[in-house]
């Protein structure tokens, strides 16, 4: 059996992967309980969230719409980018990588007029190796997915 990128939905179906995700963004407290809003990437795991019960401190926006509001507020826009690995048909784990997106409105000459330019920079995860910000492990009894490790789970003793 393959690990691999493309044989991940054969492990674990799509909504209970979303499932997952949802629950992963609700329990993050240190983001629900800071001020402003969440922004979240609207990649292909994003788009699919956008549409599932969320809190409302998250907004998915597009790259364009990260870019437009980076240069209407005239500062850099720390975007939440959603990924996941499947370790198995039983263990899930979501990461939450940061992005920062700045986007500047003036006249650019490359391979042609442009008006507006932005940046992306992913920042380091750190050199500790992998370590997942939420692993989750299916309980088969209770037939659930369970937050159990990672640098994000709240400690259950």
């Amino acid at each position: 059996m393959s690990f691999g990128q493309g044989n991940e939905l054969n492990l674990i179906e799509q909504n209970e992967l979303d499932a997952i995700y949802v629950q992963a963004l609700n329990s993050r407290f240190d983001l629900l309980l800071s001020s402003g809003w969440k922004y979240i990437e609207l990649n292909d795991n994003g788009q699919r969230i956008s549409i599932q019960n969320v809190s409302d401190r998250y907004k998915f926006l597009t790259n364009e719409e990260l870019i437009d509001l980076s240069i209407k507020e005239k500062k850099t826009i720390r975007v939440l980018r959603l990924t996941h690995k499947i370790i198995g048909t039983d263990t899930v784990d979501i990461n939450f990588g940061i992005i920062n997106v700045t986007g500047k409105r003036k006249i650019h000459f490359n391979n042609g007029l442009k008006f507006k330019k932005a940046d992306f920079a992913l920042e380091c995860g750190g050199t500790n190796g992998y370590i997942p910000d939420m692993r989750f492990v299916l309980d088969r009894k209770k037939d659930n997915w369970e937050l159990t490790d990672g640098r994000y789970a709240i400690p259950t003793e």
